[in-house]
């Protein structure tokens, strides 16, 4: 039996993928990087704001100065406080799971308040929202998903992950937690489905609600999808 559900936020709780692309595309424009929404949703999407400006650095030469940091998150609080919702059926089952939960997330613990902030998600979680700031090292590493588990004295193959990002995907594998690949979000295509069962993901669900079906289940030797 489920002992805890760790949820993703980006993608997952919240549909902010594309909103954050927009804007990291457009405070990336203004710091000499040309791209577009739809680049940025592929190169950033599920890795920390460190990796994303190392990715940059890789992939495009430039070294993004302090300033960046701050523009950054100017674009992403005007794109939140306009535009967040949370995740189509995240709210109505969220208030009838049953079973405790928290956020596992790479995201800063300031983008994550901001989030909660915009979308009144807040009370499901009580407290227990965690970063990747809170770990040594961020997923596709176990230890964000290792040490939310820690908190709940939970067994980690009794924890349930809802994740949107193979990097995600890997961590829980790396974990020893089964994982749904949730692919909801306005961000999702059938490219992401495949690349989320081949990171390991247990399940493919496509509508929130559908999460509590897997609540239950044991670890699957292989992967299934519906």
């Amino acid at each position: 039996m489920t002992e805890l559900i760790i949820f993703d936020c980006d993608g997952v709780l919240v549909d902010s993928e594309p909103l954050s692309a927009r804007a990291t595309a457009l405070a990336l424009a203004e710091f000499g990087v040309p791209i577009d929404a739809a680049e940025a949703l592929r190169l950033f999407t599920g890795i920390t704001f460190s990796a994303a400006v190392a990715r940059v650095r890789a992939d495009y030469g430039v070294d993004l100065p302090a300033a960046y940091a701050l523009r950054h998150a100017e674009c992403i609080e005007q794109e939140f406080r306009r535009y967040l919702q949370p995740m189509d059926g995240a709210v109505e089952t969220l208030s009838r799971l049953g079973v405790p939960c928290c956020v596992g997330s790479n995201s800063s613990q300031a983008r994550l308040a901001l989030t909660f902030e915009c979308t009144g998600l807040a009370p499901f979680f009580r407290g227990h929202v965690y970063s990747g700031e809170d770990v040594a090292h961020a997923k596709p590493a176990p230890d964000l998903f290792l040490h939310a588990a820690s908190r709940f004295d939970a067994d980690p193959v009794r924890c349930l992950v809802v994740e949107d990002s193979p990097a995600g995907i890997t961590a829980a594998v790396r974990a020893g937690m089964p994982a749904i690949g949730f692919v909801g979000g306005g961000h999702a295509n059938p490219a992401l489905r495949q690349r989320l069962l081949d990171a390991g993901a247990c399940w493919i669900v496509d509508d929130f609600r559908k999460i509590t079906e897997h609540l239950d289940h044991p670890f699957p030797s292989r992967n299934t999808h519906e």
